[in-house]
């Protein structure tokens, strides 16, 4: 089989790839802006009414956390059998998965029917949603970039990745959407339960495209020469694919903490600076866009600069401008400027995930063929050992920042980018320049 012609430019096989996985992986995005976007509303159908304010909020992100915590499992999962049966067959099983669980978390019962008991089935359902998201990507970013021509993977990987953006987006205008239509009682009362519906139109998309189509050329040749491991998982921690690993496990940790310095905060810093459900999600919205272009510019700007540099420009602009970017959010929602809105909506949005548009080519070109989807799944998710715990980690924090912040969470948000920035600047610094490297050469 001839992988060259993949490899030199965009053919048809390659462009229903990456669509593919930008509708699968937008979907990743789309069902966490939920819980995120609609905080709030589940902390009012989900939990006890006697519980504060600032507390359903942060125990409400602990569904969020719970769909986190299930996705290194998936990756493991469904990246080792990503490397054993394929990139196609395996994501045909992921989004299927992933359809079943939106359905199934639409149709939950509430606090006042069944009492705290639907908060842990929450719970369950979020964590299992993960551990199909964290196959998603495993496969998923793999088969874009294997399709991808080699001059042109930094595009391939920030469109692919700015897809979790454009969810991100969709989902905060889909929300504010709902809210406007049917007001905040209605949606606590049913609307919550059709918003997450949605999510079944991009998962159909998603699966009618890879259903028609092979799996990728380099992981067919890898098939074909008998090069492929019978559990490729483990070869992630024997050296030296475990070094790859240990520093990947670094460059994601950075890159989550910044990610959900915005994800983690957003709602809370607007809402709690005084703008309605509605107007919060949709300057979230417009943050997602911001994210999603920043992400994919950024990308392409690697095929240029290269990896390595486009990661360590990223860490050092983003702490500079960390604090800068949520206080001027907090103070637009705060003053009712919507000139200030939009550009904090602008500043958080770009400079929390502009690196992200590295992440898929990045980790496809650090880990060879019979490990690719355990490698890029496994190391991408690595990172949410430590990351998807942050709602508990702002607890103790909301009380050594209020002097700074007051009652409003702007300055803890700004704090994990600074954070952020350094754990992905360092781990970029040391690792290798990748661009341009053959992927069939990779072990």
């Amino acid at each position: 089989m001839d992988t060259s012609t993949y490899q030199e430019k965009w053919t048809r096989e390659a462009k229903e790839a990456l669509i593919s996985q930008f509708f699968g992986f937008m979907l990743d995005a789309y069902d966490l802006l939920f819980v995120t976007a609609m905080t709030t509303i589940l902390a009012g159908v989900l939990l006890p009414p006697s519980l504060s304010g600032v507390l359903k909020y942060y125990y409400t992100l602990f569904g969020y956390a719970f769909t986190l915590i299930g996705r290194p499992l998936g990756s493991a999962i469904f990246g080792n059998l990503g490397d054993k049966w394929g990139r196609r067959d395996t994501l045909m099983i992921t989004i299927t998965g992933f359809s079943i669980l939106s359905a199934l978390t639409a149709a939950l019962p509430t606090y006042a029917e069944i009492g705290i008991a639907a908060f842990i089935i929450f719970l369950v359902l979020r964590f299992v949603q993960g551990t199909f998201i964290g196959g998603e990507y495993a496969a998923g970013h793999p088969f874009a970039i294997e399709y991808a021509p080699t001059k042109w993977r930094g595009l391939a990987s920030g469109i692919a990745q700015g897809a979790f953006s454009w969810g991100v987006a969709l989902g905060g205008f889909v929300v504010s959407l709902f809210v406007a239509t049917l007001g905040i009682p209605a949606m606590k009362a049913y609307g919550w339960r059709y918003v997450f519906l949605t999510g079944l139109i991009p998962a159909i998309v998603a699966l009618i495209i890879r259903f028609k189509m092979k799996d990728s050329p380099i992981f067919a040749e890898a098939k074909e020469r008998k090069e492929l491991e019978k559990i490729p998982f483990l070869s992630l921690f024997k050296p030296p694919t475990l070094w790859t690993f240990l520093q990947v496990f670094v460059l994601m940790t950075g890159l989550f903490f910044s990610s959900y310095s915005l994800f983690d905060y957003a709602t809370g810093i607007l809402t709690g600076a005084g703008l309605g459900e509605g107007s919060a999600s949709y300057f979230y919205a417009i943050s997602g866009v911001f994210a999603a272009i920043a992400a994919t510019l950024w990308g392409l700007s690697a095929d240029f600069i290269g990896r390595k540099r486009a990661f360590i420009i990223s860490a050092i602009v983003s702490v500079i401008m960390a604090v800068p970017s949520f206080y001027i959010w907090y103070l637009g929602a705060a003053t009712k400027n919507i000139a200030l809105l939009y550009l904090g909506s602008l500043f958080a949005g770009w400079f929390t995930q502009w690196p992200w548009g590295l992440v898929p080519v990045y980790l496809s070109e650090r880990f060879g063929t019979a490990r690719r989807a355990s490698g890029v799944g496994f190391g991408y998710s690595s990172g949410l050992f430590l990351t998807a715990w942050m709602p508990l980690y702002s607890i103790p924090l909301y009380s050594v920042f209020k002097p700074i912040e007051g009652t409003n969470i702007w300055f803890t948000a700004a704090f994990f980018l600074i954070l952020a920035g350094i754990l992905y600047g360092i781990a970029a610094a040391i690792g290798p320049e990748t661009k341009g490297i053959d992927l069939r050469l990779i072990k």
